[in-house]
Parts: C-alpha cells; sequence; structure tokens
C-alpha cells in the first residue's frame, strides 16, 4: 500500500471514530431510536464531509462488519471496495481482502 491509500484510509479510520461517537451522543441523549444518525461520509476522499443520513439500525448492520463504511453516493472507490447495499442517499462498501481489508479490521473502533 502506497502512502497515499495509507493515508485514504486513516481518513476512513477518523471519520468511522467520529461516527460512533455521534451515534454514542444520540443514544446518550435519549434521542428516539427512529431518528435517523447524521454521521459523516466515511468515503476516502481527504477533503470530504459530506453528510449521510440512515437509520440506526442499518447502522448497527453496517458496523457489525469491520470492512464496511458508509459512503455518498459517488464516493465509492473501485479500486479497493465494493458497493454491497444501498440505502436512501447511500452506500455501503466493503473493502476488499488483503491489506485494505487488513486495515479497516486493525482500525475498527469496536474490536
Amino acid at each position: 500500500m502506497d502512502e497515499t491509500q495509507r493515508r485514504k484510509a486513516a481518513n476512513e479510520a477518523v471519520f468511522r471514530e467520529v461516527n460512533e461517537r455521534i451515534e454514542a451522543l444520540q443514544h446518550a441523549f435519549a434521542l428516539t431510536e427512529h431518528e435517523p444518525l447524521q454521521i459523516v461520509c466515511e468515503c476516502d476522499r481527504l477533503d470530504c464531509m459530506q453528510r449521510v443520513a440512515l437509520g440506526i439500525e442499518a447502522y448497527e448492520r453496517i458496523r457489525a462488519e469491520a470492512d464496511q463504511f458508509v459512503v455518498a453516493p459517488g464516493h465509492e472507490d473501485p479500486g479497493v471496495e465494493d458497493v454491497v447495499d444501498t440505502g436512501a442517499g447511500y452506500l455501503v462498501v466493503r473493502k476488499r481482502s488483503g491489506e485494505p481489508r487488513a486495515v479497516a479490521e486493525a482500525t475498527d473502533p469496536r474490536s
């Protein structure tokens, strides 16, 4: 993995951690389970700050797999990931096996 790919992987890990905190805050303030989370796109674009809305159940289902990320449509990187699901205004991508998946798993805040 070259330096650019390392920076992209680090960017994804940071935004995944930010989204974990957003979810925790929503739970801590006892917001309804039916309100969507407003999370940050977890793409590998270093300058992306796009917001994505999805339900808590969908977020939990995606987050159950360390190699999956939520990205805005058009923000997927076909060089290292595959689109495995879609939602209203977002895509779910899975890192391909090898180094991309290993980095995703190593930086998973839930493991």
